[in-house]
């Protein structure tokens, strides 16, 4: 089993491209928790690359500011999800910012911003990065396993290492785009349902995944939301302002380490860091 990292102090070991995933980041606790942490991160862990879901940084979608202390922070690409649109201030950072993604099977050719590019890490290796959503319990959308096809054979000849970040609320419908995605993608990390899963592992044909990467907020929380609008509604059907939970605030995602030249992972460890 892959083993985890639980302290910013841990030094990883491992050979490899190092990619650092990093789940939503849930309003402004989770926005300060990375920014405070990831350069600290990027130097003492050698991170080669590090990407982060960025859609509830702030509470329900991004902001311009947001994606502009994230980026800086030494973020390489933010992604999205369902709620990447909501901020109309954001639609013209996604037409404008390579690094900041939305969904590619979600909306049309008209949506503002993009759904994958590939970007050249500092240490010059080619990375390709796709954002997709699910369709299962989710709003209308095309099909990602058609839209991953699609964009990989234009992106791997540019690119040896993959990268899928799968926006999704069902964990077989993750889980399938993962075996679907073996042997082509370098790793495809599940986002959305801001809990960590338990089943970071390498498929058979050299793909990393994971069903969820979890979230970057506060842990004390029903999926980084205060309780106690999300328990009042459950119990009396009576919709309130859902807030992002104050507290304890965890990083949650993993590193995994990748074959420039395959392409394939070679190993992933498990993130889960408390920010005091």
């Amino acid at each position: 089993m892959p083993g985890s990292l639980t302290s910013p102090d841990d030094l990883p070991s491992g050979s490899g491209f190092r990619m650092l995933l990093l789940g939503d980041v849930m309003g402004m606790a989770g926005v300060k928790a990375v920014t405070r942490i990831l350069p600290d991160l990027r130097r003492d862990w050698g991170l080669d690359f590090v990407i982060v879901n960025g859609e509830n940084s702030n509470g329900f979608g991004m902001i311009p500011e947001s994606a502009t202390n994230l980026l800086r922070s030494g973020v390489d690409v933010l992604t999205g999800g369902n709620h990447t649109l909501r901020p109309s201030a954001i639609h013209g950072v996604l037409e404008k910012n390579p690094r900041v993604l939305r969904p590619h099977n979600l909306g049309s050719a008209t949506t503002p911003g993009r759904g994958f590019g590939v970007y050249e890490s500092p240490g010059g290796v080619p990375v390709a990065v796709i954002n997709l959503i699910g369709q299962v319990f989710m709003e209308p959308a095309d099909s990602p396993f058609n839209a991953f096809d699609t964009i990989y054979a234009e992106v791997s000849s540019q690119a040896p290492l993959v990268i899928v970040d799968f926006h999704a609320e069902a964990t077989g419908e993750k889980v399938a785009l993962a075996h679907h995605c073996d042997g082509r993608a370098s790793f495809i990390g599940g986002t959305h349902t801001h809990v960590p899963t338990a089943d970071a592992r390498i498929l058979p044909g050299g793909t990393g995944a994971i069903t969820d990467l979890g979230l970057c907020g506060a842990s004390d929380a029903i999926i980084g939301m205060e309780p106690e609008a999300i328990l009042g509604k459950s119990r009396h059907a009576i919709p309130s302002r859902f807030n992002p939970a104050r507290g304890q605030v965890h990083l949650q995602g993993v590193l995994a380490f990748l074959d420039p030249t395959s392409g394939k992972t070679l190993d992933v460890l498990r993130v889960d860091l408390p920010i005091p």
